[in-house]
């Protein structure tokens, strides 16, 4: 897999092929996905618990991005000369500076806590380069010594300091205890002596191997598609057989067997069904792959709907309704077929499918008849539609004089605001085209 777009397909295709067999369990966290990255230049990345696959190509391009980064920042130190003999561990103790701080990380600190400072070599710049979408380096060595060390964020010197109200005198002062020089940075923390020096025993690490620029190491996927620090990934020679379960042999007579069991491959089912119910191809593919093929089938097969109106409720307006922060799974495959069925009754048009599924998808105990109680979405006969039509005709009489046939887009947008959801939109479209027609007709 070269790039983001290779990995989501082929998460996909795997996901598909499990699906077809009908013996997994779906849902979120019923399966877990990790994704390997590794650019030239830089080392393998394992980043654990992505959760949806939609989170695949950000994820891998921050990656990307990261590792960039990182090798931009060991050229950085390695063109300034900077060498790991060059890192100390000698570690002051600032606290006394403090003594009359404003800044409230400090000064809130318990009695026993310690401000504790170590300088980092010709690091200036570095701590502050955003190495992944809002992210820091900083940042990801703070959340580094965190999982190590369980000690919350660290300042450094590439911050803005005015932000925890260290004021310009502290950091002098800080800078001179260290004798810093301009290129070098410093760290400091707050906590227990033993964790502080732990955590700045760590940030020195980190830094030291910023050398050798990209970790091996997991990470944890993040929603917004950066990840963060789990623990280091260690290299094959550390893998070894599982002594606790006895090999499994699998006979060849059982993998024939299985092989004649076999379902179709889900891409030959999902051409296949689509040129079966006349709908576009990746409908098809989005039906299988989002679990809604069988009740698809069931609705079309049973109540006679066109198979594209169904397929676009079950997959665009469900999406829709779930941008606005609808559970649409929460609704019952039982309410969703009485919708329909309703549909194909004339009991309600198609417009107002997305205002039942949105009713249905607030309130999943509601009962259908109900849904259309409360929205008020009683159908009208068609005997009902031409009175309205002629009501509205005759009100906009002298605009159907200057406009001529541009009046039907206006017109129908009012017949519309009083009819909708109630009758079909073709139905109204087909009976006021023809009262239009005949209006112009006579005042010619």
């Amino acid at each position: 897999m070269e790039n983001p777009d290779d990995i989501l397909k082929t998460a996909y295709r795997i996901g598909t092929l499990l699906r077809a067999t009908e013996k997994v369990k779906r849902g979120l966290g019923t399966i877990r996905q990790d994704i390997n990255v590794s650019i030239e230049g830089g080392e393998r990345v394992e980043i654990k618990g992505v959760q949806k696959l939609e989170w695949i190509p950000r994820l891998a391009e921050n990656e990307t991005i990261r590792q960039i980064a990182l090798m931009d920042i060991k050229s950085e130190l390695l063109n300034r000369g900077v060498k790991e003999e060059d890192f100390s561990y000698n570690f002051k103790d600032a606290s006394e500076i403090f003594a009359s701080t404003k800044c409230k990380i400090i000064k809130n600190r318990r009695k026993k806590e310690k401000v504790m400072l170590v300088k980092l070599p010709k690091f200036a710049g570095l701590l502050g380069k955003e190495i992944q979408p809002g992210k820091s380096f900083g940042k990801e060595i703070a959340e580094r010594v965190y999982v190590i060390t369980g000690l919350k964020g660290i300042v450094h010197s590439d911050e803005k300091l005015d932000k925890y109200n260290i004021s310009i005198d502290e950091d002098s002062q800080l800078r001179s205890i260290l004798a810093l020089e301009k290129r070098n940075s410093y760290v400091l923390v707050v906590g227990a002596e033993d964790k502080a020096k732990k955590a700045l025993d760590n940030v020195v690490n980190r830094a030291k191997a910023a050398l050798r620029g990209v970790l091996r190491e997991t990470r944890r996927a993040l929603e917004n598609g950066n990840s963060e620090f789990l623990r280091e990934l260690h290299g094959g020679a550390r893998l070894y057989p599982d002594t606790d379960t006895p090999p499994l042999v699998i006979e060849k007579d059982r993998v024939e067997a299985i092989s004649k069991k076999l379902p179709e491959y889900p891409w030959d089912v999902q051409k296949r069904l689509a040129e079966k119910y006349k709908i576009k191809e990746e409908f098809a593919e989005e039906l299988m792959a989002s679990g809604k093929m069988e009740i698809f089938v069931e609705i079309v097969k049973e109540f006679k709907i066109d198979p594209t109106i169904v397929a676009v409720s079950l997959l665009q307006t469900m999406k829709a309704l779930e941008r606005e922060g609808i559970q649409t799974d929460n609704i019952p495959q039982e309410k969703i077929k009485e919708t329909f069925r309703l549909l194909s009754e004339g009991k309600i048009a198609k417009e107002a499918l997305e205002e039942v599924l949105r009713l249905l998808g607030k309130s999943p105990s509601i009962k259908v008849e109900d849904a259309l109680k409360e929205l008020k979405l009683e159908t009208i006969t068609p005997e009902k539609l031409e009175l309205i039509i002629d009501e509205i005709l005759d009100e906009s009489s002298d605009f159907i004089e200057k406009s001529g046939e541009r009046a039907f887009s206006p017109i129908m947008g009012k017949v519309m605001e009083k009819v909708r959801g109630k009758i079909d939109g073709k139905v109204v479209a087909e009976i006021l085209r023809e009262k239009l027609e005949k209006k112009l007709k006579e005042s010619k």
